[in-house]
């Protein structure tokens, strides 16, 4: 009786060193070696699509034009140059929460 193989298949992936070595401790924390932990992760997880990152970056390019408003409103107040425009500061604020509520992060969360 000819005996075949347990795992027939073999799965080769590339990796960064930093990707490997986060990879490696997240196995290790779950007692499993690298192979089973990544076949685990890909049978039980789900994963972000193409349009979950697309929109996560739009998201973070969002928060990174607010951030840099509001420092711009920052450093004028800083030198007490021109007006403090309150609504302005407002509507930044409310736009900070806004993508903040869509991309899941809540205020004080870590």
């Amino acid at each position: 009786m000819i005996r075949q193989k347990q795992w027939p298949k073999k799965i080769m992936a590339r990796a960064t060193l930093d990707e490997h070595k986060r990879l490696m401790t997240r196995a290790r924390a779950a007692e499993l070696s690298l192979s089973r932990f990544l076949i685990e992760c890909g049978l039980t997880m789900d994963v972000a699509t193409s349009e979950d990152r697309s929109q996560r970056e739009r998201a973070l390019r969002e928060i990174r034009r607010v951030g840099n408003n509001l420092n711009q409103i920052a450093h004028q107040l800083n030198l007490q140059t021109g007006t403090f425009d309150h609504a302005e500061v407002h509507r930044a604020l409310i736009a900070v929460s806004e993508v903040l509520k869509m991309m899941g992060v809540r205020w004080g969360s870590r």
